[in-house]
């Protein structure tokens, strides 16, 4: 039977560092979309993209915390 390979060595202050720099950057993206005061979006589909990055941060954030904490 094949074993899995040994665990590489994982900078857990490094992950934790970048996960709060991510977020911060997320959450000013987010932030700025909702204070806008606008009664409807001016650039619709530049608030769409804003929203998609910031989802497809959280999903790059939530991966690399999956595999420095449960390989």
């Amino acid at each position: 039977m094949m074993g899995c390979p040994p665990r590489t060595p994982v900078d857990l202050q490094a992950v934790t560092r970048d996960t709060k720099v991510r977020i911060r950057r997320i959450v000013g993206e987010l932030e700025a979309i909702e204070q806008q005061t606008d009664p409807i979006f001016t650039q619709p589909r530049d608030v769409f993209l804003d929203m998609v990055i910031a989802q497809h941060e959280l999903e790059a954030v939530i991966s690399k915390l999956r595999k420095a904490w449960w390989p």
